[in-house]
């Protein structure tokens, strides 16, 4: 079932002299036939909504309609005439045309608003008119169904059924004469069709079984025919509004949504349910999908105004489908839930209306059943209606159960819940949305599992034995104790696990630490009720070294003059067991790999090597960390050198390093010699052949005739070796050369020495 009203609303125009106006106005103010429209004035900011409403009140003709503050505008009836004045308006930011309910039926669709709205089953019985088959449930009968697929048995069984929560419903009127509603509170009810008080037919007034939509939609909450329909959440307490006119030779206007909402929050509610749509009207006026944006029908932006004062808004896709971007307003709402209709076995009904919206959201945001759905169809009568319709109110009685379980929920934060539940979570689409929400596992679960530590972040954790925190919120009694299965790994799929354990307490204190790198975590909650939740796939979360060294660990390298340095480390926190940590400090020549220093044990974060290290040599230091049995080795970014400052004793050609090259992330070789006395120089690469390929000394950095001294090492600041005496792998023209041996040749006084340097290339 459903009801579509339509107006045309352009984008706002900020004109300082006149109001945006739609381009439809004009065409209409030349028809004589027409000579009163039907308009929304939006009254610009500064100006008082009060004082614009008696002014355009006071224009010969004009009849005020509703006053919006949530809109700041003024629906209203003005003659052409004044309306042509109205057009100069200053105070006035946008005029647009309201339009007319235009009742059309197509063909496969299910009938809108008028009879019938639902079909009838061969009667087996008085009343029995919904497929009552023996083995029914004796309290719900044939109107199981929706409980089964919505999985609300667990909550109704338990006496959950919407009490304290405040119910409105936007339709076209209510039945509440109806013995089905006996027992059921009405805090408020209006008629702003007729400006009345009476929500029920008024005869003379209505067309014959206007109030039929309404009542079904209603049943599907508060209706009660013993053995044939129980409503969902028949302890609600309900404000009932009759916003539609169904005659279609009556103007019914999008007004009476927006007054109705405003008029629900004044008294006071936490759930609208609208089975109604606006998108064409019989006076030509309609919305193009391009205006399904969210932000154009004063319906959607009502809507959506609701949801930010804390009403939970549910509303009907629409019956136009299987077309995409087939939804109607307000459904096309950002915080609004629209709402799709699917049979008993969980597939889309081909006539539910599809998105997504103009501005690429997904909508619907949920299916329901709304095929062949029990209703109340008169005095102890239960018919099956088809339509978004009926899938909107079980949907909205759904989230008057959580409501009442958690009554502190926003409407996103129920938007959420159903969400995480929804049967096309893993792939909303814009046909299902996010599908039929597990409701009972919503209830239970309403903020599903929600990681607090740790979680991936910037940077990496400052501990390697991290708390493992999480929450599932306030759970029902019913749920409890809640089982939690948690996994640790260093692999996405969670397939070999670290830790994988079973708890109760919402943290996990690791047995062992966790070693450097990236991991992943998950917790799937299991409640005492058989209802699940699960946090998701978390991560990475960057675990860090376990130490990190603070002297001579400079990726450049470094030069030092003193033979027993002093090096330090800072440790990352660790939990007692597995620490205190300990460590194991050893230094290694870079050419060799030799250890020339070794101590164990260590306790503090700083120590003083006790025996000299050979000059003119690169080292490393590496740190073993030990956390009980479990270790984690760091090493020196860069290498460091202790240089000689004295002049050298004699000529001496040093090996290469690193060799072979590129290595380690150098891709250049580093080339030292010692000269005790000055002389002329020569220093080349050579190839297999002899031929020179690299000229250094003499070149463009060194003269021919050098003074003694040591050749090659960088300085304090710039790394253990001279870039002038670096070689890439390069020829004296910038060409790469072949990787291959090639030769080192140092020719000075009294002396040629040769070192084989293996170049792999680049």
């Amino acid at each position: 079932m459903r009801r579509f009203f339509w107006l045309v609303v352009l984008p706002a125009g900020l004109a300082a002299q006149q109001p945006a106006v739609s381009p439809v106005l004009p065409r209409a103010l030349t028809r004589v036939q027409d000579t009163t429209l039907s308009v929304w004035l939006f009254v610009r900011a500064w100006a008082s909504l009060d004082e614009i409403s008696a002014r355009v009140a006071a224009l010969p003709g004009t009849h005020v309609r509703v006053r919006s503050r949530w809109l700041h505008a003024i629906s209203a009836d003005v003659p052409a005439s004044a309306l042509r004045r109205l057009l100069k308006d200053r105070d006035l930011s946008r005029i647009q045309p309201l339009g007319r309910f235009k009742l059309r039926h197509r063909a496969g669709r299910p009938i809108p608003d008028l009879a019938p709205l639902v079909t009838f089953a061969p009667a087996q019985g008085p009343g029995d008119t919904c497929g009552v088959t023996p083995g029914d449930d004796p309290v719900l009968g044939p109107s199981a169904m929706p409980y089964r697929q919505l999985h609300l048995r667990p909550l109704t069984d338990q006496g959950i059924d919407g009490t304290g929560v405040r119910i409105a419903l936007l339709d076209t009127g209510f039945d509440t004469a109806n013995t089905a509603f006996s027992g059921i509170t009405i805090t408020a009810q209006h008629d702003f069709v007729f400006n009345d008080a009476v929500v029920k037919d008024e005869p003379a007034k209505d067309a014959l079984g206007a109030q039929s939509h309404g009542t079904a939609t209603w049943s599907l909450f508060a209706g009660d025919v013993p053995g044939r329909l129980h409503g969902i959440a028949r302890g609600a307490r309900y404000l009932l509004a009759k916003t539609e006119d169904i005659r279609s030779e009556t103007r019914v206007e999008e007004d009476n949504y927006v007054a109705a909402l405003e008029w629900a929050d004044s008294i006071g509610v936490d759930i609208v349910s609208s089975s109604l749509g606006y998108l064409t009207f019989d006076n030509g006026f309609s919305y193009t999908p391009s205006q399904l944006n969210g932000d154009i029908a004063v319906t959607t932006v009502a809507a959506d105004m609701a949801a930010q004062r804390g009403i939970l808004v549910v509303t009907a896709a629409g019956n136009d489908g299987p077309d995409l971007r087939s939804i109607s307003t307000p459904a096309d709402g950002d915080s609004v839930l629209a709402v799709g209709a699917e049979d008993s076995s969980g597939t889309i009904a081909f006539f539910s209306s599809r998105g997504p919206t103009a501005d690429g959201r997904l909508k619907p945001d949920f299916t329901a059943p709304g095929v062949a759905v029990c209703v109340v169809s008169g005095n102890g009568q239960v018919g099956r209606g088809d339509g978004t319709s009926f899938a909107t109110p079980l949907l909205a009685a759904s989230a008057a159960l959580v409501k009442q379980m958690h009554p502190t929920l926003t409407p996103m934060e129920l938007r959420a819940a159903f969400r995480s539940t929804g049967s096309k979570r893993a792939a909303p689409d814009s046909i299902y949305g996010w599908g039929r929400p597990d409701v009972a596992t919503a209830a239970v679960f309403p903020t599903g599992v929600t990681a607090t530590a740790p979680l991936p972040a910037t940077g990496p954790l400052t501990t390697i034995t991290p708390a493992f925190t999480w929450t599932v919120g306030t759970t029902p009694p019913s749920a409890t104790p809640v089982s939690y299965r948690v996994r640790v790994s260093r692999d996405s799929t969670l397939a070999s696990p670290l830790v994988d354990t079973l708890l109760t307490a919402e943290t996990l204190n690791l047995p062992v630490p966790l070693k450097a790198g990236s991991i992943f975590w998950r917790v799937d909650a299991t409640a005492a009720s058989g209802e699940t939740a699960t946090s998701g796939r978390i991560g990475p979360v960057i675990v860090p070294a376990w130490a990190t060294l603070t002297s001579l660990s400079n990726p450049a390298g470094m030069v030092i003059d003193t033979a027993q340095p002093t090096l330090t480390w800072r440790p990352v926190a660790v939990s007692t067991p597995p620490g205190p940590f300990t460590f194991d400090l050893d230094v290694q020549r870079v050419a060799t790999g030799v250890t020339d220093f070794n101590v164990a044990n260590l306790t503090d974060t700083t120590f003083s090597l006790t025996q000299p290290l050979e000059r003119n040599t690169a080292y490393r230091w590496f740190l073993i960390v030990h956390a009980g049995p479990d270790t984690n080795i760091i090493k020196s970014q860069g290498s460091f050198l202790i240089v000689d400052l004295g002049i050298p004793t004699s000529t001496l050609l040093y090996q290469n390093f690193p060799n072979p090259f590129p290595a380690a992330g150098r891709d250049s070789t580093c080339l030292w010699f010692d000269l005790p006395i000055a002389g002329a120089v020569e220093l080349d690469i050579l190839d297999l052949r002899g031929n020179p390929v690299r000229h250094f000394v003499p070149g463009p950095d060194f003269p021919g005739i050098l003074p003694p001294g040591r050749y090659g090492r960088g300085s304090a600041g710039g790394g253990i070796c001279d870039s002038r005496l670096m070689w890439d792998g390069r020829a004296d023209n910038g060409h790469p050369l072949p990787a291959g041996v090639y030769l080192a040749k140092l020719k000075a006084p009294g002396l040629i020495v040769f070192k084989r340097i293996v170049f792999r290339g680049k």
